[in-house]
């Protein structure tokens, strides 16, 4: 039988606090270490340390507002426990080690899944608290996230829970991923629940369908935020199936409420896009990106938008922004290159192409590629700023040499088979084999009047 000392501010982390707050951050950061999976005596250890503490933390309170705390009593947290060989045996003394200092009566125990998640709407309905990933790990570290009896009870009261309350930031979301296994079991959860609210819930954690926060941050908010939030993600949805006619009532409704949102601003722009309304567009564009600067998605629609209305110098400089930013990629590309040329910048465009080569190799980008198709038309532009022509040049000489070669072959394999199919069997004396020169001959006459039909 060992002996040792057990401290249990010590097995938390902490030193000795009457702030339970501080108690369960420390908990929480404990669970990384002592998992109940892989190291479940020593989760049994924290366990027991984090309820004496949180005990503790009652008697602290009730003794600091009566009188003055003996500095000696701080350190009573100390006890000399005798630890048997036996696992078993050592939890029992742990467990009687905190129960004998419990000072209050037990409440009515309730299901421990009610208890969860009432605090999980609790928070929810609490929304400075709500986007705090901080406040969603403690909640997590409670001990109905690690019971394995409770495992298939979890997920699906989660998915209920997450029917009706659905707007968090992606942080949170991680969180969630991270306690519940979301991504790992996506096809198990297609096959048992509804597609559309697991497409949903997915989008959210991987952030294709990310809409942000920050905008509340810190703000005073005097409407109803929940409202707000779903008129937000249901204006996504249905310029997501396109349907802007829908979307922009929900839009208006939004923004009525509250007009700081960049998100909000960067999908009435989209809308109006789709309406044809591109005044109304530009100018939520640019309220986005006074609100938010950097912006990139934006930043890259007003681009589009002013090429699209012909102002080439503006698109040029949107670009040229966006490449400050560190945003440069074959749309930006795209839109920069085709406004030079517009502008007669020839010479321009080339150098961005040769600037840019390790990114447009990347992908075929449709848009992209078409405009170096345009710019490498000796016919519409000189080729003299072309840092490639030679070599392009060549090797389509080469390929159309290696075509009317195969053009030729197809035209004549036939004539020359049966000429030396007959030659040979017949044994034709070498006068006739003036009708080979005369095949060949035909052959080139209908290749050469092909490559000219392509050639004009």
């Amino acid at each position: 039988m060992a002996k040792r000392v057990m401290t249990y501010w010590n097995l938390l982390g902490i030193d000795p606090t009457a702030d339970e707050s501080v108690i369960k951050k420390a908990y929480a950061s404990q669970l990384q270490v002592y998992h109940p999976e892989e190291d479940p005596e020593g989760y049994q250890r924290l366990r027991e340390a984090y309820e004496w503490a949180k005990k503790q933390a009652k008697v602290l309170q009730a003794e600091e507002t009566s009188c003055d705390l003996d500095e000696d009593e701080w350190h009573s947290d100390t006890y000399d426990i005798d630890i048997p060989d036996d696992p078993d045996d050592e939890i029992s003394v742990l467990q009687s080690s905190w129960q004998a200092g419990d000072f209050e009566s037990s409440p009515l125990k309730r299901h421990p899944a009610q208890v969860f998640f009432e605090q999980m709407e609790e928070l929810y309905n609490d929304f400075p608290r709500r986007m705090d990933p901080e406040q969603w790990k403690i909640l997590m570290a409670s001990d109905y996230m690690w019971g394995i009896d409770h495992q298939s009870e979890r997920l699906s009261g989660l998915l209920r829970f997450l029917e009706k309350h659905r707007h968090f930031p992606r942080k949170v979301w991680d969180v969630l991923n991270q306690s519940f296994y979301l991504l790992e079991q996506k096809e198990e959860l297609f096959e048992l629940y509804d597609e559309e609210e697991i497409a949903f819930i997915i989008g959210q954690i991987q952030g294709t369908a990310e809409l942000g926060y920050a905008c509340f941050e810190d703000r005073q908010l005097d409407f109803d935020i929940e409202h707000y939030l779903t008129l937000r993600q249901d204006a996504q949805t249905l310029l997501m199936v396109d349907n802007p006619v829908a979307a922009r009532d929900d839009l208006a409704e939004a923004h009525a409420m509250f007009q700081d949102d960049p998100d909000l601003q960067l999908l009435q722009a989209k809308c109006y896009l789709r309406l044809g309304q591109n005044s109304e567009a530009k100018f939520c564009l640019q309220q986005v990106l006074k609100l938010k600067p950097d912006e990139h998605e934006a930043r890259l629609l007003l681009a589009h938008l002013s090429y699209k209305e012909q102002r080439y110098d503006e698109a040029i400089e949107e670009c040229k922004l966006l490449e400050e930013q560190g945003v440069l990629n074959q749309d930006v590309m795209s839109i920069y290159g085709n406004s030079a040329i517009e502008l007669g910048r020839i010479e321009q465009a080339w150098k961005l192409y040769n600037e840019t080569e390790p990114i447009w190799q990347e992908f075929y980008h449709f848009q992209f590629n078409l405009m170096l198709l345009r710019m490498r038309n000796r016919h519409l532009f000189p080729q003299e700023h072309n840092p490639r022509h030679a070599e392009y040049k060549k090797r389509v000489r080469k390929s159309q040499m290696w075509n009317y070669g195969m053009l030729m072959f197809r035209l004549s394999w036939l004539y020359l088979f049966l000429f030396v199919l007959v030659y040979f069997i017949f044994r034709l004396p070498p006068v006739f084999l003036i009708v080979l020169p005369i095949i060949l001959c035909g052959s080139a006459w209908k290749t050469l009047r092909t490559a000219r039909m392509f050639i004009t």
